[in-house]
């Protein structure tokens, strides 16, 4: 093939993700909350049963369809990691979202070295392991409020003594709510805070759109 046609050809493939990516204006904005380096600091100095943690969500893989994003959650006291996640957020409508998320292979390779997206460039898709029934659907509440939720009994956990997870999560302007809890098969709560969800303030930006 000519070497003009295919780099025509290239540049139309990837100008038009890109061109999709900038309409999107409202994926855009969900994601832009969730961006950033977020602390429940506050909320554990008042409440000490609320562990102090640190919620990071950077992104990456810019160039594949959808948005990408490295979710890490961890006990800044114990500097204990609770969990490490890569999720994909799409439109379904001009209000509604959905998220879904993988597990990492060999994560321990990621853990320190986030700020470097291009870390993350060395992992092959087809080694990722979905989280089966754990997609999270958010829905806009407002101009800068989005509220996401996993539907009950479909998410499977490897927790023991744990049957499924539920998880639902506010956005807000430098804030994050997230609520997780599990339940054993009665559907009695087992697992996860009953008073109310970790509560994250932003502390600084990581990336950006």
């Amino acid at each position: 093939m000519n070497r003009l046609l295919l780099f025509l050809i290239l540049f139309v493939l990837f100008s038009g993700c890109t061109t999709e990516k900038a309409k999107d204006v409202e994926l855009n904005n969900l994601v832009s909350l969730l961006i950033g380096n977020f602390s429940n600091a506050e909320q554990a100095k008042d409440d000490p049963s609320f562990a102090h943690l640190s919620l990071i969500n950077v992104q990456i893989w810019e160039e594949r369809p959808g948005i990408w994003i490295y979710s890490k959650i961890s006990d800044i006291e114990q500097n204990y990691i609770y969990s490490e996640r890569i999720v994909n957020y799409n439109t379904i409508d001009s209000t509604k979202f959905s998220s879904t998320s993988y597990t990492i292979p060999k994560k321990k390779n990621y853990q320190y070295d986030w700020e470097d997206v291009t870390t993350f460039d060395a992992i092959p898709f087809k080694e990722l392991n979905k989280r089966d029934g754990c997609d999270m659907y958010f829905s806009k509440k407002t101009s800068t409020i989005y509220s996401g939720k996993i539907k009950k009994g479909v998410c499977m956990s490897r927790l023991e003594g744990v049957h499924y997870l539920t998880s639902s999560l506010v956005l807000s302007k430098d804030k994050i709510s997230i609520w997780t809890k599990g339940y054993d098969e009665k559907g009695k709560q087992v697992w996860g805070k009953i008073k109310g969800p970790y509560k994250y303030k932003r502390i600084t930006e990581t990336s950006s759109l």
